[in-house]
């Protein structure tokens, strides 16, 4: 058995010393490292175990947490709730293949149940050091990944959310959420008597399906539409709160709901070994999350499409309203509302224009000293005009417009161009004293409106409101009688 003379060490080491078995470099090439094989054994440790699939995946996922492999896998993986121990050895490679790439900051398209995968593998944190690198993980390969396949996008943001809530992580992670923006927004409006005008639009308008900020009437008068609809939420909530049994933020967005059952990390493959018994986690006032005995709660409010609409269909009729009242160019057909909503709408329309109205009267009433001033200016700068212009023949004598006007002539043009037709006979009915009401009616004006758009038109030349409203009642201030029946009459 052995040498006469040899060593014994010598004569173990021939007769058991291992003799490497000469490899080509195919061979090579297509041997599978012996980690799989190790991981797969893994699976019969736990096999007996309830929510078995969940614990080995967290198991065999631990166990290959550093590993990394390179080959070229061109075959597709697709199976619903995709673990490892679904995978052939071709497959096992390819993902792995794959991972490597991506924590290398390389992501590449892949088959969509690999990328779940990684998604599951990032949930348990398989593969980060603490909780908080598994979140911006997880943020990273959602924006990367999300560009590439949106498959990802609706579990993903559901999930950032979960793994907030159950590792307990800050809450200022989930500030730039679509959820937690609208919980802001329902809070805002719930607690609208401390916010200002503008935070309470941008909330109503982040919740509307109808977008208020593109209208063009928006644009034009954006700061009387934000006073408008902050008005008619204040006035329409005290109603509601005074006469129905719900507030009006229950009308929008329903009753909060509360210890609704949530199951947590939902449609992935997650092992809760946590197991939290009793715990709490606010997100906001309306937004919380519970776990007690190992079962989880939510409370929130449910935002359902069709309440949301109510707020759209609410805004659209106010833009509708306030185009009609301020006589603008393109007219917009009004949602279908109730009359308590067109009422109030048109409350706080009226009392607006009105609030403009004092507001311009009570600046002159503060500047009546210098009033023989700004006449002698508007006086000198109207002599320098009519010098600087050729001499044209005077047109025919106006009628006195308790009609509309007839055609003036060129001379009288030169005034009248101030005013359209229709404001240059509202002007000259409420001068002689005619009936201004059917005036404007006959021609589906309102009054309200002829008066802020002649007041504006001839602001430059007379320095000040020349016509009032008080009482639902035009009235053109004394002072500036006589000059307007001279330009009009010219």
């Amino acid at each position: 058995m052995y040498e006469e003379g040899a060593s014994g060490d010598a004569v173990t080491s021939r007769i058991y010393r291992d003799e490497p078995i000469p490899r080509t470099a195919a061979l090579l090439a297509g041997a599978t490292p012996p980690e799989y094989r190790e991981m797969r054994k893994l699976a019969r440790s736990y096999s007996i175990y309830e929510n078995s699939e969940a614990i080995i995946f967290y198991k065999q996922g631990k166990f290959m947490e550093e590993f990394e492999d390179d080959f070229d896998f061109g075959g597709e993986f697709v199976r619903y709730f995709p673990t490892y121990q679904a995978m052939n050895d071709r497959q096992l490679r390819g993902y792995f293949s794959w991972r490597t790439r991506v924590r290398r900051g390389i992501v590449e398209k892949t088959s969509l149940s690999f990328a779940f995968v990684y998604l599951y593998e990032l949930l348990n944190q398989i593969g980060t050091g603490t909780p908080e690198e598994g979140f911006r993980r997880l943020k990273s390969f959602h924006e990367a990944y999300g560009q590439i396949d949106s498959a990802i996008n609706r579990y993903a943001r559901l999930w950032l959310r979960d793994y907030v809530v159950y590792y307990n992580l800050d809450r200022s992670l989930l500030d730039g959420c679509p959820d937690a923006e609208a919980d802001r927004a329902i809070l805002t409006l719930m607690n609208y008597g401390s916010h200002s005008t503008d935070e309470v639009f941008a909330a109503l308008v982040s919740l509307s399906p109808y977008r208020l900020e593109n209208s063009g009437f928006f644009k034009q008068y954006p700061d009387d539409v934000k006073t408008v609809v902050a008005g008619v939420f204040a006035s329409l909530s005290e109603y509601y709160g005074k006469n129905r049994r719900n507030s009006l933020c229950e009308k929008f967005f329903g009753k909060l709901q509360t210890g609704t059952s949530y199951n947590m990390f939902r449609s992935a493959v997650f092992f809760d070994r946590i197991r939290r018994r009793e715990y709490v986690y606010e997100i906001n006032d309306i937004y919380r999350y519970r776990c007690s005995g190992g079962g989880w709660s939510c409370d929130r409010f449910l935002r359902y499409k069709d309440k949301l609409r109510q707020i759209g269909a609410l805004l659209k009729s106010i833009d509708a309203l306030m185009r009609l009242q301020y006589g603008f160019k393109s007219a917009l057909k009004e949602e279908k509302t109730t009359r308590l909503f067109q009422s109030i709408i048109n409350a706080e329309i009226g009392k607006l224009l009105e609030a403009k109205r004092k507001s311009a009267r009570s600046e002159i009433t503060l500047d009546l000293s210098r009033l023989p001033g700004i006449r002698e200016a508007a006086l000198a700068t109207q002599n320098r005009l009519i010098v600087e212009e050729p001499e044209e023949a005077a047109g025919p004598a106006v009628a006195p417009p308790s009609a509309p006007p007839p055609e003036t002539g060129p001379a009288a043009a030169d005034e009248a161009a101030l005013l359209p037709d229709a404001e240059y006979g509202f002007l000259g009915c409420l001068l002689d004293g005619g009936d201004w009401g059917t005036f404007a009616r006959e021609r589906s004006l309102l009054p309200s409106v002829l008066v802020d758009s002649i007041n504006e038109k001839l602001f430059d030349r007379f320095g000040d409101t020349v016509i009032g409203y008080d009482a639902e009642k035009p009235e053109v201030i004394e002072d500036y009688r006589e000059e307007l029946r001279g330009m009009i009459r010219k």
